[in-house]
């Protein structure tokens, strides 16, 4: 683990926005809504459009509690900074070059935190399943937490060239934040074996997913885009545009044998269907 941005200490990480946290017994979970993608195209993603049982994609944000801390995981599809709340859905285009995304949003993601009394500036670590614009949308009001990136993927965010940066509006206060470089395949976050992030490379170049253990709920690996229709795990399809795509196999292979030897069930993110079964935020699993 190699930490960069200023020394940090574990005591001091752990002591760091704790008071939410002091007296909770276990780990809990809380999804939040971060967006709906629509008329997604399945042939992006390797897939026939009779294949697919819907075209939206869901694009969750998770907050875990522990009683050494906090951490973010992903940061939504769009800033709250670029529409306006008005208690009924909202339509919104993302756009960028070529490229153009209608999103339905619901709530935004600082309303949805303080609703569950843990506004961004309490959170003690963020950490992104990759930098593609519908898992950092928020990022920048992370600026006190600290970073969990790998080397590759921060380089890839913070290129000497610009051009081809994913959104860098949204995130450039990240280039600031205390941060702790991943150098290994998995990194517990909280030293017990509870929250592990680890590597599965393919997608973009430092793409990784999240192990989560649950006392009452049972394991779950958030999936970051290892997948994105369900269709995709029996079929084995891939998306056309894979930053390398023989390495989105081996982490597929990989991260099923994790499944198995945890003994938990893959939560795909972007899984539309799945997502709107799960309990929201102010609920929570645990």
């Amino acid at each position: 683990m190699l930490i960069s941005g200023m020394i940090i200490s574990s005591l001091s990480l752990f002591a760091q926005n704790t008071s939410n946290t002091a007296g909770q017994p276990s780990v809990r979970l809380y999804v939040f809504d971060g967006g709906i993608l629509e008329n997604m195209d399945p042939k992006s993603f390797g897939l026939k459009n009779e294949e697919v049982s819907t075209t939206r994609m869901s694009a969750p944000c998770y907050l875990i509690t522990h009683p050494k801390g906090t951490l973010m995981w992903d940061t939504g599809s769009v800033p709250d900074t670029a529409w306006t709340y008005t208690g009924s859905p909202v339509q919104y285009t993302f756009m960028e070059d070529d490229y153009r995304q209608d999103i339905t949003l619901n709530k935004p993601l600082m309303l949805q935190l303080k609703a569950v009394g843990y506004p961004p500036a309490n959170i003690t670590y963020l950490a992104l399943s990759h930098k593609h614009f519908d898992h950092i949308a928020n990022a920048n009001d992370f600026v006190n937490a600290t970073w969990l990136v790998r080397q590759n993927e921060l380089d890839d965010m913070f290129p000497k060239d610009s051009a081809g940066v994913e959104k860098p509006s949204n995130y450039p206060h990240l280039r600031n934040n205390k941060r702790i470089i991943l150098d290994t395949d998995e990194f517990d976050v909280f030293g017990d074996g509870t929250v592990i992030i680890k590597s599965a490379p393919g997608h973009t170049v430092g793409h990784q997913v999240l192990f989560v253990r649950l006392s009452k709920h049972g394991n779950i690996i958030l999936s970051g885009d290892l997948y994105h229709f369900p269709e995709q795990r029996p079929l084995n399809r891939f998306p056309g545009r894979e930053f390398n795509q023989e390495q989105s196999r081996d982490s597929r292979l990989t991260i099923d044998l994790y499944l198995k030897k945890m003994n938990a069930e893959l939560w795909i993110q972007h899984d539309f269907a799945a997502n709107l079964k799960l309990r929201k935020a102010p609920e929570y699993y645990e």
